[in-house]
């Protein structure tokens, strides 16, 4: 019975040693990384200098957005996105593009029929020619 108690201790032992371990080192993370939501993860410093990971939004660190590998500059519903690019946040937060168009350049355009955008953003027709179906001169 002794070495049953001891035996019990001892793997109790090493499994709170093991979850000390684990949770004492620091954990490192790059700076590009995203969760599944489009956020950054970061590394922040911890109590005692320890370092623990935490997803960090956009609207409380509004900088998160213009680091390398962010997906845009500016932050919406606390998620970075490109306001020239982004069909849902078009040109200001959530100003959403219909069905049929794209945002270029903060502005949307439906590209079938726009003969400066024609096909694409900024995809021009020349002089005298018309959009059709998203090509110029279409029949």
């Amino acid at each position: 019975m002794n070495t049953f108690k001891i035996s019990y201790f001892a793997v109790v032992l090493i499994m709170v040693l093991a979850i000390a371990i684990t949770l004492s080192e620091p954990l490192r993370v790059e700076a590009n990384h995203r969760d599944r939501y489009g956020r950054l993860i970061a590394a922040t410093g911890g109590k005692k200098g320890g370092s623990r990971t935490s997803a960090m939004t956009c609207d409380k660190s509004p900088k998160v957005c213009r680091l390398k590998g962010s997906s845009g500059r500016d932050c919406c519903r606390k998620r970075c996105v490109d306001l020239r690019t982004n069909k849902l946040n078009c040109g200001r937060c959530g100003k959403s593009c219909q069905y049929s168009e794209i945002c270029c350049n903060g502005y949307c355009v439906n590209p079938r029929f726009d003969k400066r955008h024609c096909g694409g953003c900024f995809r021009k027709c020349n002089k005298g020619r018309s959009c059709a179906y998203g090509m110029c001169s279409y029949a």
